[in-house]
């Protein structure tokens, strides 16, 4: 009996290819795409759960009180992780501090290279968090100054295949430090992701004792590893009073919240306006694209399914006449429905298998689809697939079964033809989901089109940064910027001690008229900062070398600043006394523009500028021209200036482009699984299309021997289909409005949406349909109507 179930499920599938074949295919094509961004799901859900103690650790992030109102950070000062172990000792406490302004050169005989995970830490942050060792003592290798675990990856960059356990690293030239351990090399859901853990005692010896300890230095963050559980609410609790103990030199510390490890990849943002490689707004978003388009996938399916089990109606009756039972018949549609249903399951984990690379190359990840360790992963698309058989099956199992076998093959199911309600709400919620779809799409991508094309208040387009690390460089920058000026092409050359699109600085100050001291952002700058970014002044000037008190004694302040200060008007900043933190008191003697210093996604904060005699990186405008050159003349003289440091340089600009790296992978992820939705709808719309037609080719030959218009035969069958497509649009439209406006609230600066934003979305499902449905209406409104007559 099975053996003969099987054939007629072939030949049914064999008979009717197009149907078949699309309906399938439609199937696979949803399921690859879900069990594509379920992957990539887990990735995100799954951060730092690899740690052991993942539950009981916690960040630090403080909340200082500002001009503006309240701000939050994750920059805390060393001696905070001190008291905290000192006051609690049941909780273990770990500093972690990244040296990356500039990047740090880490050097082995011929092996030089620039790093960017390079951190010092304390010897506990192998007790707080779960780092395997391949080499080393976890306990000791950090206890000593100069000492440093590296991961096996670093290991072979410099070593090899040797031994490096006792071997030096030379840090920025001068520094020689020991290795002694090597660890695995951390997973890419990993918050704590380091090449290079220094002992954090080496900075005692390298900056001293009291710069380190000072609480006014905001510069490492701060891990905790609770008892337990419990002691969670009891330690936060405690808080407020063990500020009050430290609060005469906190640095205007206001609260610390202990934000919980398993949250910082996808919630800092959400819980506290801090940015973080993920967000769980866009988690979301692809989970409702994942969801939207496999159900327009398995709409397809069923529709597509049950439709073809009605031609099949006289090989029902037929096999009841011959004696086949109810349950026989049940039997074999349900069986037909899961064969069908795993076979479109193991084609789409081979083509999920096949695209992975793919995929991984679009979202700078290395993912991958582990069948025999992802048995959670594959439950919900088995569970979904056995679902969607049975649905498909349920109508010719126990509706087309329950006829009179005479009845059904005389009236050839002209009553069950009728009964298409159920189609119609699957077309209808097919194109719903689509309009939804590309609705959020299309906003996405206007929104990110937005931020990243949006006027940042100084010009980023065509300036070279490069890094100074040499001392009497960074004091002396002069002599290289004259050199630098007389390249063709240069236009300006200027500095900074921080970059654009970079970490802010923060400073205490004290402003006239002002009666709090409050804290602000802080840039340091030379005199030629705010022309070579093409800055625009709103009130004053901008610093001169030709007025002595600038190098020492003026500011510079954005409009923001000026708001926050409560000084009305730019023009009424002009004069009125400053101080920042270290003593340093003058006047403001300009204020520029807004401009957006980090991402667009935060709001623009007050800053101010002030000279600074430490450099950290030189601004080279050009033109787009000579960009290429200039770049290789700064290379070819960089050795006279620098001859220990290898040259290396960026692009304004990138810096910026990184905040919204990760969002344009995502962008084009959405968009592609976003126009995979649009092709299974018009699959599913072209084959549904052609079912309708054939099963009313009597009715149109009638209709034209009658003496019907090609016009009117043409609108009877597409208005059935325009009008499902009408109550999708009023229906998902609204909808999509809606919940994008919601998302975009995430963004302080934001595009504005229109009920027209859902145009573009209406046109496309209306294009769909008359393009799909339309073929199939003219090639039978054009047909013979004797041959349409004798087909029946």
């Amino acid at each position: 009996m099975l053996k003969n179930y099987f054939k007629i499920t072939l030949r049914n599938l064999f008979n009717h290819k197009t149907t078949s074949l699309i309906s399938i295919l439609s199937l696979v094509a949803g399921m690859v795409c879900s069990i594509l961004i379920a992957i990539y799901i887990q990735h995100e859900l799954s951060f730092d759960k690899f740690n052991k103690n993942s539950d009981r650790i916690y960040r630090l992030v403080l909340e200082r009180k500002t001009a503006e109102g309240i701000s939050t950070d994750i920059a805390s000062p060393p001696p905070l992780a001190k008291a905290l172990t000192s006051d609690y000792p049941q909780i273990k406490s770990v500093r972690f501090l990244n040296i990356d302004n500039p990047l740090p050169l880490v050097s082995s005989g011929e092996n030089r290279f620039y790093e960017k995970q390079f951190y010092f830490a304390d010897p506990d942050i192998f007790n707080v968090f779960t780092v395997p060792f391949i080499i080393g003592n976890p306990q000791s290798a950090l206890s000593k100054p100069n000492s440093t675990v590296i991961t096996e990856r670093v290991a072979e960059k410099y070593f090899g295949k040797t031994n490096p356990i006792g071997k030096t690293l030379t840090f920025n030239n001068f520094l020689e430090l020991e290795v002694t351990g090597i660890v695995k090399n951390l997973p890419s859901n990993s918050t704590l992701n380091f090449d290079f853990l220094v002992s954090f005692s080496t900075i005692y010896g390298w900056l001293g004792k009291d710069f380190v300890d000072n609480w006014q230095n905001n510069m490492c963050q701060t891990f905790v590893l609770l008892p337990n559980q419990n002691s969670y609410k009891t330690i936060k609790a405690q808080l407020p009073e063990f500020l009050n103990r430290h609060i005469d030199k906190s640095n205007n510390l206001k609260q610390v919240y202990l934000q919980p490890l398993n949250r910082i990849h996808l919630y800092s943002f959400e819980d506290y306006k801090l940015a973080s490689g993920g967000d769980i707004n866009f988690v979301n978003l692809l989970t409702a694209i994942a969801v939207f388009v496999l159900l327009i996938a398995c709409f397809n399916y069923i529709s597509l399914t049950t439709s073809q089990f009605v031609r099949r109606s006289k090989e029902i009756g037929v096999r009841k006449l011959i004696g086949a039972s109810r349950k026989q018949l049940v039997s074999q549609f349900f069986g037909e429905g899961l064969f069908l249903t795993v076979i479109a399951l193991l084609a789409s984990l081979i083509l999920v298998l096949a695209v992975v690379p793919y995929f991984n190359r679009i979202l700078g990840l290395n993912l991958e689809l582990n069948l025999s360790g992802s048995f959670k992963l594959m439950i919900i698309p088995s569970i979904i697939i056995l679902l969607i058989g049975l649905l498909s099956s349920i109508y010719p199992a126990f509706f087309l079964s329950s006829f009179q076998p005479l009845s059904i093959i005389r009236a050839r199911l002209k009553n069950v033809n009728g009964k298409i309600v159920f189609r119609k709400i699957l077309v209808s919620a097919q194109f719903g989901l689509t309009i939804f779809l590309v609705v959020g799409t299309s906003v996405v991508y206007k929104q990110l089109d937005y931020i990243q094309n949006k006027q940042l208040g100084f010009n980023d387009e065509n300036v070279i940064v490069v890094p100074i690390r040499e001392a009497g460089l960074r004091q002396n920058p002069q002599p290289l910027e004259n050199r630098l000026m007389q390249f063709a092409g240069v236009k300006h050359v200027g500095a900074a001690a921080l970059l654009p699109g970079g970490p802010v600085g923060k400073t205490k100050y004290q402003a006239q008229g002002v009666q709090n001291i409050g804290t602000m952002s802080m840039l340091w700058v030379d005199f030629n900062f705010i022309k070579t970014l093409g800055m625009k002044l709103t009130a004053g000037r901008g610093f001169s070398k030709e007025f002595a008190n600038d190098a020492n004694e003026s500011f510079v302040i954005n409009e923001e600043a000026v708001k926050q200060l409560g000084w009305q008007t730019p023009h009424n900043a002009i004069g009125k006394t400053f101080e920042i933190a270290g003593g340093k008191k003058g006047k403001i003697i300009g204020v520029v523009k807004d401009f957006n210093f980090t991402s667009l996604q935060s709001k623009i904060e007050p800053i101010v500028l002030h000279i600074w005699p430490w450099m950290n990186y030189f601004l080279v405008r050009t033109d787009a021209n000579h960009l290429p050159s200039v770049i290789i003349d700064l290379k070819n003289i960089w050795n006279e200036y620098e001859p220990d440091n290898p040259f290396e340089y960026s692009l304004l600009n990138d810096n910026f482009n990184r905040y919204y790296e990760s969002i344009n992978r995502l962008e084009k992820v959405s968009m592609s699984f976003t126009f995979i939705a649009i092709l299974i709808a018009c699959l599913g719309l072209f084959a549904l299309s052609a079912f309708s037609s054939i099963s009313r080719t009597k009715e149109i030959g009638i209709r034209k021997v009658l003496g019907a218009s090609l016009y009117s035969i043409l609108r009877m069958q597409l208005h059935e289909f325009f009008v499902l497509v009408l109550i999708a649009c009023l229906i998902a439209g609204p909808l999509a409005y809606f919940a994008m406006t919601n998302w975009l609230q995430n963004y302080a600066y934001r595009i504005d949406i229109g009920f027209t934003t859902l145009i573009p979305a209406f046109f496309v499902s209306f294009s769909v349909a008359l393009l799909t449905v339309g073929y199939h209406a003219i090639k039978s409104a054009i047909a013979n109507p004797t041959k349409s007559l004798k087909y029946e």
